[in-house]
């Protein structure tokens, strides 16, 4: 084990630099968006924001806009503490990157998430859906023996066990056999089970969110884009906070968190984000995170509406902060692969192979307000731990630990409770000491073993009185801003219909292998409805 390199050209500052380490502009790849020809192109920074130029040979110039603030885009890249993740396991390399994925021994990270479409069915059409739910007169469904196969797949694709997975679609409650895949799930050793869901079927039917917990679900990823039905008509074409709201009580009722799923779309719903913040800290038992999605653009746009509409993470960070006050732009977020110290220390204290969060720093963001739930107020993190210096402490601990086998008998809380220097008590929640600080870390080392239990976790988690939850920020790629580093250090993979892995960003954008594979399984629509009928006539 080493310090990467990206740890070493970092701003040595107390805790992350300033943002202005010299690091644009940079090479990279991307796609033209027009004919999907793999480009060279150069990030650089121009009147204080980041931009991607390329030139297709056939297409001509593009300039994208990637970041709205260069010093939050440069930051994330300093704040880069991961070395190279586990590599998934073998396939045929290829030197067609992204047109002909399926991961190969180019990809860089193996899976923390993996994603199963059961159906392209959805009950809702919306507008800004990226799958095209509904959108064509096709019909993709898996049965349940094509869902076993998958699970395997998802199981046995990395050298250590994704630990969480996603059922995904369209809407995966739909499916006729969605209880049965989450038992299937359980029944392969995920820690954790998710459902991306639009929550309409929870919202109205308790009775069906009591048989998703009994079925193992332990987290909803539901999609909430405010706090206002104004909001809904506009994404989602319908009034829907109420079934929002009765789906997130209706889901904890079963043993059930959820994730708030906010898509993102300026001028239309970035008003929403101090007051969806608020809903999660006052209702800090259910929910357990957040995780905004700007909005990612499909079909052809100008420049100029391109410039105008999009919203990057660095935009979502100034929001939060103008909007609650809460976090600071600067000092909060971090890149989802700076926690990689403390997965290399749990693996040099285990023995064993860990996975990490091997993805590009530049993915995404997030940070953890510490709500204390019975005065609602929340401290982010970073506000009274020094977040830098205390994981690069962290790596130095498992470097050291690694090289001595023998020390590997030391126990996690011990080392973690070396870093008590790192934790200003008088700045953070009133009453949470370095030991809650612990705790919360620890948590982490026994992720794999909190989710066997909803009744067990819920009851925990309503004894706490300090409540984490995660603030995590993702901007999927699309043809226009694509980059194939990014795309290579994917951590969220789809086992798809074809018996293939597929990095997030290559399965549903660029190349999008989403149409040809959902083409390839799909059927007509009268074909799928006249054989319900048959089975229900059998």
């Amino acid at each position: 084990m080493h310090l990467p390199k990206r740890i070493l050209r970092r701003a040595k500052a107390e805790d992350g630099g300033n943002g202005q380490s010299g690091i644009l502009p940079m090479d990279t790849q991307s796609l033209c968006p027009e004919c999907l020809r793999v480009l060279d192109a150069t990030v650089y920074e121009a009147d204080g924001r980041v931009f991607m130029s390329k030139r297709c040979p056939d297409h001509g110039p593009y300039n994208e806009l990637l970041s709205s603030d260069a010093k939050f885009f440069q930051l994330m890249i300093e704040r880069d503490l991961s070395a190279s993740g586990l590599s998934p396991t073998p396939a045929p390399r290829t030197q067609d990157c992204p047109q002909a994925c399926g991961l190969c021994e180019d990809h860089l990270s193996g899976p923390m998430m993996v994603n199963i479409d059961l159906t392209n069915r959805c009950n809702l059409s919306c507008p800004i859906c990226f799958a095209n739910a509904g959108a064509r007169r096709e019909v993709v469904e898996l049965d349940l023996d094509h869902i076993r196969r998958l699970l395997d797949l998802a199981r046995e694709s990395s050298e250590v066990q994704a630990p969480c997975l996603q059922y995904t679609g369209g809407e995966p409650t739909v499916h006729p056999y969605f209880l049965e895949a989450v038992q299937e799930a359980r029944g392969r050793g995920f820690a954790q089970i998710q459902a991306a869901t639009n929550g309409i079927r929870f919202g109205t039917d308790p009775e069906f969110a009591a048989r998703a917990g009994e079925a193992g679900l332990n987290v909803a990823y539901l999609q909430f884009d405010g706090l206002s039905d104004d909001v809904y008509l506009q994404t989602r074409g319908r009034p829907l906070l109420d079934i929002k709201l009765a789906a997130v009580e209706n889901l904890y009722t079963a043993g059930i968190r959820t994730i708030l799923v906010p898509t993102i779309a300026k001028g239309i719903n970035d008003d929403q984000i101090g007051r969806i913040t608020e809903y999660a800290i006052e209702n800090n038992e259910p929910v357990c995170a957040i995780s905004w999605q700007p909005i990612s653009f499909t079909g052809r746009l100008n420049y100029e509406e391109r410039l105008a509409r999009r919203f990057t993470i660095a935009d979502l960070a100034r929001e939060i902060q103008q909007q609650t006050g809460l976090v600071d732009m600067y000092r909060d977020w971090y890149p989802f692969c700076f926690v990689d110290p403390f997965a290399r220390l749990v693996e040099a204290l285990e023995g064993r192979p860990n996975l990490v969060m091997g993805c590009s720093p530049v993915c995404g963001a997030g940070t953890y307000l510490i709500v204390d739930s019975q005065t609602l107020t929340a401290n982010p993190l970073p506000a009274f731990i020094q977040v830098g210096p205390l994981m690069e402490s962290i790596y130095s601990a498992a470097v050291r630990l690694k090289r001595g086998g023998f020390l590997r008998k030391l126990n996690v809380t011990r080392e973690l409770r070396k870093l008590r220097r790192f934790h200003d008590e008088e700045k953070g929640p009133v009453g949470w000491s370095f030991d809650g600080f612990v705790d919360f870390m620890l948590d982490f080392v026994d992720f794999r073993q909190r989710y066997g239990d909803n009744e067990a976790r819920v009851k925990a988690t309503a004894n706490l009185r300090y409540r984490p939850i995660l603030m995590a920020a993702m901007h999927f790629q699309d043809a226009y801003n694509y980059q194939l580093d990014r795309v290579r250090r994917c951590v969220i993979h789809y086992a798809a219909a074809d018996g293939r892995m597929y990095p997030f960003c290559s399965y549903n954008s660029g190349p999008c292998h989403r149409q040809r594979i959902e083409s390839r399984f799909a059927v007509p629509l009268e074909q799928y409805r006249s054989a319900c009928q048959s089975s229900l006539v059998k």
